[in-house]
């Protein structure tokens, strides 16, 4: 059985779960060292348990300097298995009550934590979704206004996913990899589908997964959380790993195939 760790009193006076961020990284060695310093500067110590990170088969293997003033260490895989796989592993890693994945180009803002914590403490079954802004790669800065950001997503028959933005905290569907979940939660619900191969669809799956079986997804609306996109004029940005052709597809055929029903074949 999955264990819950007790709340940590803060100095605030608060309660709160320790949680494990968990970083799948492959071939982003300056990104990764940033965004571990980042997420180790926002948390406060006795909230991180731990950072995962997760090197993806990168050549030469990953390293983080000074792992242990950030409280971070590295799970290797020899070979790439993506994206999807990457999460999976470091989630096994993890030993935190609160598993928050964040991707390996993030700057969460002073915060963040409060917001993406506090509604899986009242409920288990609850996962949060920070307010995902945008990272410039070259200043580690907000681009913008920091406040201004996307949290939340619909789902469309053709298996995929828009942005959405409504007054209400309930996420449909979470825009991909950055969102908390309990560990007892993600082990009750399965976490994501090892069959899926690289990245995309997975969001699809374990967001109709939490909410068929009795969870919700919130919007963490004052939880800020930079992130860098790809551009294709900025090479620096540029992904370093390939994805399987055809596998988005093949995963989000997956989701819907697993969550449709007799509404299925409309999909096909």
């Amino acid at each position: 059985a999955a264990r819950t760790r007790h709340a940590t009193p803060t100095p605030q006076g608060e309660s709160i779960f320790d949680a494990s961020v968990v970083l799948p990284c492959a071939y982003e060695y300056e990104y990764a060292a940033r965004t571990v310093r980042s997420v180790s500067a926002a948390t406060p110590p006795e909230i991180l348990r731990e950072i995962v990170v997760v090197d993806d088969g990168s050549t030469p293997p990953l390293r983080i300097p000074e792992p242990a003033r950030w409280k971070a260490f590295v799970v290797r895989l020899e070979k790439t298995g993506g994206l999807i796989r990457a999460r999976i592993a470091g989630a096994a890693a993890a030993t935190g009550a609160v598993i928050v994945f964040f991707d390996c180009h993030v700057r969460p803002m002073d915060g963040y934590w409060r917001g993406l914590l506090a509604p899986i403490e009242a409920d288990y079954r609850v996962a949060t979704v920070p307010t995902v802004t945008r990272l410039d790669a070259a200043t580690w800065q907000p681009v913008g206004s920091p406040t201004r950001g996307g949290a939340k997503c619909y789902l469309t028959f053709d298996t995929d996913f828009k942005w959405t933005f409504d007054a209400t905290d309930d996420v449909p569907i979470m825009s991909g990899g950055l969102v908390a979940i309990s560990r007892r939660w993600w082990n009750e619900t399965g976490g994501y589908d090892s069959s899926m191969l690289g990245w995309g669809g997975e969001n699809i799956d374990l967001s109709l997964r939490i909410w068929r079986c009795g969870g919700a997804i919130k919007a963490a609306k004052e939880s800020y959380v930079a992130h860098m996109y790809r551009e294709p004029g900025k090479p620096k940005t540029a992904a370093r790993f390939r994805v399987p052709k055809g596998a988005p597809t093949r995963n989000r055929a997956t989701s819907a195939r697993a969550h449709f029903g007799r509404l299925w074949a409309k999909t096909a």
